[in-house]
Order: structure tokens, then sequence, then C-alpha cells
């Protein structure tokens, strides 16, 4: 009797397969958490890459001013013996491009505005439904001028703010 006498002790079979099952295990649970973390980044990945190439088509939104607040432009309207003060003029663009075109053709839109305001008569600016209408000839003559029409309109001119100060009769 060799194991009661302090001899080599026998390994036991199933600790040691134990062990080995434990390890195998292990291995297996870190390799599908390791797949799985690269998985998730590389298809957030995607969806970021994904989302921007959706963001591109969508308009951002920018403030563009053609008419700084407290300018006091006038423009005469028609009859030559009323003007309109307009106390600022901005608008609100989806693109930066816009922006852009509407600085560098500045005065080409304030020659369109003073030649708009021309055809108009005290009474068409003194009302909510003529304001609104020259609000629309406003944005649909600087779209024209800075190209943004058809499908691009809507990287163009989206909102007209317009401040009217005054209407005054001048002699």
């Amino acid at each position: 009797m060799p194991d009661e006498e302090g001899g080599r002790p026998e390994r036991s079979g199933p600790s040691f397969l134990l062990m080995i099952l434990i390890a195998a295990a292990v291995a297996a649970g870190l390799s599908f958490g390791v797949s799985f973390m690269l998985i998730k980044m590389m298809g957030s990945n995607t969806q970021t890459t994904q989302s921007q190439q959706t963001q591109a088509a969508q308009p951002v939104y920018v403030k563009a001013v053609l008419i700084v607040e407290g300018s006091n432009e006038m423009f005469m309207l028609k009859g030559g013996k009323d003007v309109a003060v307009v106390d600022g003029l901005s608008f609100m663009v989806g693109s930066d491009e816009c922006r852009a075109s509407i600085a560098d053709l500045r005065l080409q839109i304030l020659d369109a505005l003073e030649t708009l305001f021309l055809s108009k008569e005290k009474t068409e600016l003194t009302s909510v439904a003529g304001r609104e209408l020259l609000k629309k000839q406003i944005k649909d003559m600087v779209n024209e001028i800075t190209g943004f029409i058809g499908e691009k309109e809507k990287f163009g001119v989206l909102q007209v703010s317009l401040r009217l100060k005054a209407i005054s009769r001048v002699e």
C-alpha cells in the first residue's frame, strides 16, 4: 500500500478534466465577448457613415443677413411718393453655399429688391397678406438670383425675416 505510507499521491482524473473544461469555457467566453465588441464597434461605424451621408442630403439651417438691423434702408414704392423703411432683412437658408452666394451677389439682390418695392403700393404693405406675399416674392427672387431653384431649392432661402419699420410719404 504505497498510498498509505506516504508515497506519491495519485492524480485524480475528474479534477484535471474539470480544469481543462473550465479553461476552454473561459477562452470561448473571452473570444465571444471580443468578437461581439468588434462587431458592435464596426456596426456603429457603418451607422455613423450612413447617418453622415443622410445629414449631407439634409439642409443645414444657417442665417444670412442682407440688411443689418438698425441700418434703415429706404426703398421707394410705386408712384414715387412713398418710401418703405426696412430696418432689417435676413434669411434662413439651407446651406453655407447659399449664404456665401447671398454675400457675393448682395448688389444684385438689393437692385432686385428696389424693383420689387417699386411695384408695391402702400396699401399692399400694410396688410398681413401683403407682407406675406412680399416675403414669398423676396424668397423666390433671392433663390432665382443665387441659383437655388428646382431640386436645389431646399438648400436655398427657406424663410425670410423682414422688419419693415415705417412707410412714409416723401415730397
